[in-house]
């Protein structure tokens, strides 16, 4: 089945005061609405938010007819996750990742135990927490084995950002498969009403893909010169609020894998 090109949309949010107030989940609905507008078929949060008001979320997604990524913060049998949901245009959850290498000491949460490719009419989605993504490999590993079309790495990153950036330029070159990484707006990281905050930090939100290669030539091309990867970053965020767009072609893509794959040593020669 042909898939045409979808337009992504990397949703750097500013959190509200801090990240479980109720006044993120309106302010969230109001961020869905201008991706729509602006023809977003895929909307992604950043990581754990709006924190709550799934059903608010998935009344927007069913509304304006848009697949969302979201972040939660989830409660489960004395535990907290932190869980991002991939819901379809029609509002109904298709799958729930939770953050698998969740920080001890810094992030309150239980880990997750395992890594979820989620089937769309759109292609094969596999979302990777934060670190998860730009921290650990075998996150992309599983997803690529597993035949993901697109990855979404919804983050809340407080300082190592350029360690980010080189790391997914990385996975991208590594698996060719296209990421879509929204960060969080300059703030101040508090959790819970209480908490005393961090310094400001955030910005920055990627959507990277690699070039849709679809002959052998043009890969061999690529491999012959010394090439950088930056013009890789499709998109990418500054300090303030905003939303990151861009088209993938999810069809082109499959095949420029196929064809990597079939070619990479002799493409050396």
């Amino acid at each position: 089945m042909s898939i045409s090109p979808i337009t992504v949309a990397a949703i750097q949010a500013l959190p509200t005061g801090y990240l479980l107030n109720p006044e993120n989940v309106s302010h969230a609905v109001d961020l869905l609405k201008k991706a729509s507008q602006r023809g977003a078929d895929f909307a992604c949060f950043p990581e754990a938010y709006p924190a709550s008001g799934e059903e608010e979320i998935r009344q927007a997604a069913r509304e304006l007819r848009i697949f969302v990524i979201a972040g939660f913060i989830v409660k489960e049998g004395g535990q907290i996750y932190n869980e991002s949901v991939l819901l379809d245009s029609a509002g109904q959850v298709i799958g729930r990742q939770r953050k698998v290498h969740a920080v001890p000491g810094v992030e309150p949460f239980a880990r997750g135990n395992d890594y979820i490719p989620m089937e769309t009419p759109r292609g094969k989605i596999g979302i990777l927490i934060c670190i998860d993504g730009w921290g650990f490999p075998e996150g992309f590993y599983r997803f690529n084995k597993a035949g993901v079309d697109l990855i979404f790495n919804p983050c809340l990153i407080f300082k190592k950002k350029p360690q980010k950036r080189m790391s997914l330029l990385a996975r991208v070159l590594d698996y060719k498969l296209p990421i879509v990484a929204p960060n969080n707006a300059v703030w101040s990281l508090r959790i819970f009403a209480a908490d005393p905050g961090l310094p400001e930090e955030g910005g920055q939100s990627l959507i990277l893909a690699p070039p849709a290669f679809q002959s052998r030539e043009e890969i061999e091309g690529f491999m012959k010169e010394a090439a950088s990867c930056e013009g890789w970053i499709l998109a990418k965020g500054g300090k303030d609020e905003e939303i990151l767009l861009a088209t993938i072609d999810v069809q082109a893509l499959r095949h420029t894998r196929s064809l990597w794959n079939d070619c990479f040593g002799a493409c050396l020669l």
